[in-house]
């Protein structure tokens, strides 16, 4: 028996990378997956894959994606029991004397607001059950800082600040809020403004406790750990899964 059997889960960015190697593990898991995304066909694809997996296109970005995931996953299934919210953007190589408002403004958008929407829909559904797992995934930029990383950074930052501050107000309501805080991992987003990214990859690593470069799937246990029984009296909480990267 899975670990999230008789659950639903909601997965945001599930058409790449870490949201899609960890909606693939839910559903392994027993639970029933609504993924979102912006790639119709990689959706299709993940749902022919996996039938307990039900998709939906989704921009994250417009006032009402969040709303229109949440109500998608309560029409698919019935109900709602996890967020996975691993939709997000990075962009390095930034100078902030050269950010523009509109930059600013997006990155702020894409990682913070939409983090925001999400966990303000899944709690108008969780809070009258009286249960729920909320995991936003963050960044270990969230806690240490790197060169060129101004704006995502300060996005990161604010979406762990804002799982501290739901899960204070919203566990004597029986639900969890934790942060699963990924260190560089090989998904198409690390290559974004850095296409030389394969060739650093080993001088990364070497950088690493571990000495390896994170793997999507290294996402995904602890992604099942926040959401399941296992870490019931956890919250408020950021799993670090950095290849231990912050600790030196």
């Amino acid at each position: 028996m899975g670990k999230l059997e008789r659950r639903v889960v909601l997965v945001t960015g599930a058409t790449s990378g870490i949201g899609h190697a960890i909606a693939r593990r839910c559903a392994a898991e027993g639970a029933r997956v609504l993924a979102t995304g912006r790639d119709e066909a990689r959706l299709a694809g993940l749902a022919r894959d996996c039938p307990s997996i039900a998709c939906q296109q989704a921009d994250l970005g417009s006032a009402t994606g969040a709303d229109d995931c949440v109500a998608a996953a309560i029409a698919a299934f019935g109900q709602l029991d996890g967020l996975v919210h691993s939709a997000g953007i990075v962009r390095r190589r930034e100078d902030i004397r050269d950010t523009t408002d509109q930059q600013w403004a997006q990155m702020i958008s894409v990682n913070l607001d939409s983090s925001f929407r999400l966990a303000r829909a899944c709690l108008r559904v969780m809070v009258p059950r009286g249960a729920g797992s909320i995991v936003l995934v963050g960044s270990q930029l969230a806690h240490v800082a790197s060169p060129g990383y101004g704006s995502y950074c300060a996005s990161k930052g604010g979406v762990e600040a804002l799982v501290r501050a739901l899960a204070v107000d919203f566990g004597p309501a029986g639900i969890r809020v934790n942060s699963l805080t990924p260190g560089v991992v090989d998904t198409p987003l690390a290559y974004v403004d850095r296409p030389d990214f394969r060739d650093q990859a080993d001088a990364i690593a070497a950088r690493l406790p571990l000495r390896r470069i994170g793997q999507p799937d290294d996402m995904t246990g602890p992604a099942v750990f926040l959401l399941s029984d296992d870490s019931g009296w956890m919250t408020g909480q950021s799993l670090v899964v950095d290849g231990g990267f912050t600790i030196q």
